[in-house]
């Protein structure tokens, strides 16, 4: 732990507040539309899809600004205008102006993820993959600690949790403020540095461009794998009421938390052994497929889903950091934030798709084939993880 800058335990502590805060509202909307609100349940999921295409903006653009600005201007103008729209419903209940808000919120929220990601790649590109765990473990702590105290905030006041998440924004905006600091000043534009260079006799030196075949490859993969894992969120927990509690589906999500804190030696030793980026996108695959076998196979006992959600965890723990940190390795240096808000709406739009495929294989056909047809999709990554391992050894930077 002592390998690791400085910058990265601060992103670290931003990261922490900033899931922590947006926590307070995820596992909340549905209900505070549907029940505080008065609003169908299929209109709840049709302004969430609107939130998460904002969101899919908001990836995009932040890694363009971070681009051109830099990571500080990125933070301090996602974080106060994300502060100042999601107070508004703390105030006042105007159903328009709420469907405004939150697609306007999904857009500045996240132009912050994409900027922080491409900042931790910037600031310690040896560390690899190990730089984009160690944000992914925060981030997961701040789901767990945002979930928990929002859903407390939430039983006492609705507009409390909106004022709730607005103030910790406003606390990491003044974190960023006064402790996070780029390393250096973000490059001027490649046109504008190849004039410079050419004005001044220098031999000029074009960047590389993007290798879109193996980002593709990546982005393509990720989707898929997105797609597949959000049916533990939405099929499979629909499924799982008809024989257990809701208690005891949500400490899966618990047991989920623990491994990812607790896992973090295995995962290290595992990452040493496979050394190769490839090498353990392939088994976090492999450990996807054999979660949703054994519940395929066996989902008539509640100890199979809690193995399931054990290999489930483990193989996330590998893939969600290895993704990012394979695109940074193959990143131009002034198109690190773009691509890194790329991948990032890879697993946005995955969140989107997966319960609207999962929800119409549940409603039309059964929850066995439900379970095969992820479990085949899995086969998807696979081809792009291998198109991926070729491409790669052709790209120069």
């Amino acid at each position: 732990m002592r390998q690791y800058p400085k910058i990265l335990w601060l992103l670290a502590a931003g990261c922490f507040l900033n899931i922590g805060g947006l926590s307070f509202l995820w596992p909340l909307n549905s209900i505070y539309i549907h029940e505080h609100l008065g609003r169908p349940l299929a209109v709840a999921g049709l302004v969430l899809l609107l939130h998460s295409a904002g969101a899919s903006l908001g990836q995009l653009t932040g890694g363009m600004l971070f681009d051109r600005f830099g990571a500080r201007p990125v933070l301090l103008t996602g974080l106060f205008c994300s502060a100042a729209l999601i107070s508004i419903p703390g105030f006042v209940e105007i159903w328009p102006l709420y469907v405004t808000v939150m697609f306007l919120f999904g857009f500045t929220a996240s132009l912050v993820s994409p900027a922080m990601f491409a900042l931790a790649a910037r600031a310690w590109p040896e560390g690899g993959r190990r730089a984009f765990n160690f944000l992914y473990v925060a981030n997961n702590l701040g789901v767990a600690a945002g979930s928990a105290v929002g859903g407390i905030v939430a039983a006492h006041s609705f507009n409390l949790a909106f004022l709730s998440a607005s103030g910790t924004m406003l606390i990491f905006l003044c974190f960023v403020f006064f402790f996070i600091r780029d390393r250096k000043q973000p490059s001027a534009p490649v046109a504008e540095t190849m004039r410079e260079q050419a004005a001044a006799g220098e031999i000029v030196r074009a960047e590389p461009a993007i290798p879109w075949l193996p980002i593709l490859a990546l982005f393509t993969g990720c989707l898929t794998l997105w797609i597949v894992y959000v049916q533990w969120q939405s099929a499979i927990a629909v499924f799982m009421q008809q024989d257990y509690s809701l208690a005891q589906y949500s400490r899966l999500w618990t047991l989920n938390g623990l491994v990812i804190f607790l896992g973090q030696p295995l995962i290290a030793l595992l990452a040493r052994k496979f050394k190769s980026f490839t090498s353990q996108m392939f088994l976090g695959v492999s450990l996807f497929v054999l979660s949703f076998l054994l519940v395929l196979t066996h989902h008539d006992h509640y100890s199979v889903f809690v193995a399931g959600m054990v290999l489930l965890t483990l193989g996330e723990m590998l893939l969600w950091p290895v993704i990012p940190a394979a695109v940074a390795q193959l990143s131009p240096p002034s198109r690190t934030g773009f691509l890194q808000g790329f991948i990032g709406m890879a697993s946005t739009a995955g969140r989107m798709l997966g319960p609207l495929l999962g929800g119409l294989l549940f409603d039309h056909t059964s929850f066995s084939i439900l379970l095969t047809v992820m479990t085949s999709l899995l086969l998807v990554p696979v081809l792009c993880f291998l198109l991926y391992n070729m491409k790669k050894r052709n790209v120069q930077l």
